[in-house]
């Protein structure tokens, strides 16, 4: 069974919340309690357990404003985010160069998450939205493990479990040596519709344990030889889903990646050469901008 939030968190969350949006202000006991909605004696003991924590302040009139434990978080948030800031500008430029929608993509905890988008597409192109996530299992996030070593390669494989047979994961070597000598790898056919709107559905909450199991039922379904190929036609068309070129930091590691959607129509090889040459020169720029270097 999923594990409910605590109750007296989220209420510390909601007393921080309003002060935060009121940071100049200060606040009685009683104004609290009616602002967030909860009973006095309640929001008193949120109130006393946060000042304990120096994450609020009570003057001499018995009113209470953020506290000084705050500057803290609000700093190391601000660090947190540093990296992200920086890769905004060059996201935002590719996206209007390539009249695409963008995003930024992280690998936290396992799932290759959605971090930021920048729209410039058609009206029916594909999008992206911020929080939207997949576990790291074949087909998935092979931009973050296509430069790593054979074994963290191995075990990324080994993830899809029986799904992947010798002849898919023969593959999907060979489809991760093509990204490393492209230098950005390209997904060519659409995940499957009931799929995507789960993700949709996904973006930005906590889903229960049976909403996780089904997702990643369905992303096993996903087959490697189709979503990603080891090289592409010049003589037909092709509809691209999206394309991902790393971004390295300082250690040759890869904590983000630039994602560019596809548009809703086929695209010639040489166009689909022209998006991915943009690409590898902003997932360059990025790289620069946090310091980094490839391996």
């Amino acid at each position: 069974m999923p594990i409910p939030p605590s109750p007296s968190v989220l209420r510390a969350c909601d007393v921080l919340d309003h002060l935060a949006t009121n940071p100049e202000g200060a606040f009685s006991v009683t104004e609290l309690a009616r602002s967030v909605g909860a009973p006095r004696a309640t929001c008193d003991s949120v109130l006393l357990a946060l000042a304990e924590r120096g994450l609020v302040q009570r003057d001499p009139g018995r009113r209470y404003s953020l506290g000084p434990a705050c500057r803290t978080l609000g700093e190391a948030a601000r660090v947190a985010g540093a990296p992200l800031t920086a890769l905004e500008p060059v996201a935002d430029e590719l996206a209007r160069a390539t009249a695409t929608c963008t995003a930024i993509s992280s690998l936290v905890g396992g799932q290759c998450r959605v971090e930021r988008t920048f729209d410039h597409g058609p009206a029916f192109g594909l999008r992206a939205r911020v929080g939207e996530s997949v576990p790291l299992v074949p087909p998935f996030g092979a931009v973050f493990v296509a430069w790593d070593g054979d074994a963290a390669i191995d075990a990324w494989l080994d993830r899809a479990g029986d799904a992947l047979r010798p002849a898919e994961r023969a593959h999907t070597h060979a489809a991760l040596a093509a990204v490393r000598e492209r230098g950005y790898s390209i997904s060519v056919a659409g995940v499957h519709p009931e799929l995507r709107r789960m993700l949709e559905d996904l973006a930005g909450r906590d889903p229960d344990a049976a909403t996780l199991g089904a997702r990643d039922a369905l992303i096993r379904t996903v087959s490697p030889r189709e979503y990603l190929p080891v090289t592409l036609p010049t003589d037909a068309p092709q509809r691209v889903n999206q394309m991902s070129a790393p971004v390295f930091d300082a250690r040759g590691r890869v904590p983000y990646a630039l994602m560019v959607l596809g548009p809703s129509h086929e695209m010639a090889a040489d166009e689909i050469t022209a998006v991915g040459d943009a690409l590898l020169g902003a997932a360059r720029a990025a790289t620069g901008r946090l310091g980094g270097r490839q391996p």
